[in-house]
């Protein structure tokens, strides 16, 4: 991972107004363990350190869609997603696994889904699918990438007055 280009992208935030440093909440070293304990999983380097940095908050980073992305939301996705589709079943019936060494860093309404694969190296591509089609593809070729096209679309939402009409933006 490069550290400096996380770094200009934590820059960026703060200089397009999607993020100053006390808008972003990290995770800590205890939680980011329970994360990687709960489903056997060794986190890519690059999404330990967007969660140390803004695992709990990130600004208006991912405020201008419907998207659960922070913490909480991940450690419970990837065992209450499948789990659902044990019970309702994609319809119609269908065989559907994700991989073992998934974690979903990303939902939309319940119906779409970003996730990455885990087994320790430095990054991971973001593979993205939804409730309506079944079908992986990969929708970003790493993790750095996936979160600067989130900052990308802050830095439209904010330029756009997205904001100014909805301060808080839009919740998952």
């Amino acid at each position: 991972m490069s550290e400096d280009r996380f770094g200009q992208l934590v820059a960026r935030m703060e200089a397009g107004s999607v993020a100053s440093a006390p808008d972003l909440v990290g995770c800590g070293a205890t939680e980011i363990a329970a994360l990687e304990t709960k489903y056997q999983l060794r986190l890519p380097r690059t999404y330990r350190r967007f969660l140390e940095v803004m695992g709990h908050r990130s600004g208006r980073l991912f405020a201008s869609d419907h998207i659960a992305v922070r913490y909480r939301d991940v450690l419970a996705m990837t065992s209450e997603i499948p789990a659902a589709w044990a019970v309702e079943g994609p319809q119609p019936p269908l065989t559907f696994a994700l991989p073992a060494d998934t974690l979903l860093i990303a939902g939309r309404l319940s119906q779409q889904f970003e996730f990455i694969r885990c087994v320790g190296q430095d990054d991971s591509p973001v593979w993205y699918f939804n409730d309506w089609e079944w079908r992986i593809r990969q929708s970003q070729p790493s993790i750095l990438a996936w979160l600067e096209s989130w900052c990308d679309e802050a830095l439209r939402a904010v330029a756009d007055g997205y904001f100014d009409a909805h301060p808080k933006g839009a919740g998952p």
